[in-house]
């Protein structure tokens, strides 16, 4: 994940679909597959619908907001994703029937080659799952990310989806005494990127959970970069007709 990508519109929208990275099964050492275990929900309160609105401030960019409403229905793989681009001005991505298309005021646009890339495969792998095939995961014991994060880190290697783009980079899993997800760190050029929840969760990772990313270099100095909050949540709840 590189520190450009995460600007660019298209990583926003992805980034609601899959806010952590998705798992399947994978070669996984005992203490990291408790941790990550944390991330799958309970048995009978699997993520089937979510609704969720989210406000991106970007504040390497005097504070730019960014509001995405995204509507996604696993069971019947369909995705509908509105993002405001300007004033007054909303692009709606929709995805069905295996087909990506976008719209604007109503009328429909070509789709940019890069959005679009953003969504490939986005429903090839069940959300609920642990990690993704041929992935691994090791227990490093405690870290510290500077003042930012401290716990008990898992790293995760293979292939994944970090901020809705699927690649093989790293991501670092830190979690608290209690097995609650803290935060996740990747590398980038510029050094790691540091997303802290707002609050320790246990529980599905594609549900929407408030955070602050942070720019960490290498001699320790965090630089706050964007905060994502989420306006409202709905999962499993009916979806209004006409969505997609």
């Amino acid at each position: 994940m590189k520190r450009t990508v995460i600007r660019r519109p298209a990583v926003l929208l992805a980034l609601v679909l899959a806010m952590t990275a998705f798992f399947a099964s994978a070669q996984v050492d005992d203490r990291a597959r408790t941790l990550l275990e944390g991330l799958v929900p309970p048995a009978g309160e699997t993520v089937e619908t979510l609704q969720q609105t989210m406000v991106m401030t970007l504040h390497q960019q005097d504070d730019m907001e960014v509001r995405t409403r995204s509507i996604i229905d696993y069971v019947a793989r369909r995705a509908a994703i509105e993002t405001e681009v300007g004033p007054g001005m909303m692009a709606t991505v929709i995805v069905a029937d295996g087909q990506v298309r976008m719209l604007m005021g109503g009328m429909a646009l070509p789709l940019p080659a890069a959005l679009a890339e953003s969504f490939d495969g986005v429903f090839d792998r069940d959300p609920d799952e642990l990690l993704a095939e041929g992935s691994t995961a090791t227990y490093d014991g405690p870290m510290a990310y500077g003042d930012l994060l401290e716990g008990e880190q898992v790293t995760v290697r293979g292939a994944s989806l970090v901020a809705g783009v699927e690649d093989t980079e790293e991501s670092r899993y830190v979690f608290d005494g209690a097995g609650r997800l803290l935060g996740v760190v990747s590398e980038t050029d510029d050094g790691l990127v540091v997303m802290v929840f707002d609050e320790p969760f246990t529980g599905s990772g594609v549900v929407g959970r408030n955070a602050t990313m942070y720019l960490l270099d290498g001699a320790g100095t965090a630089e706050r970069f964007a905060t994502m909050a989420f306006e409202s949540v709905l999962v499993n709840e009916p979806i209004p007709e006409g969505t997609f």
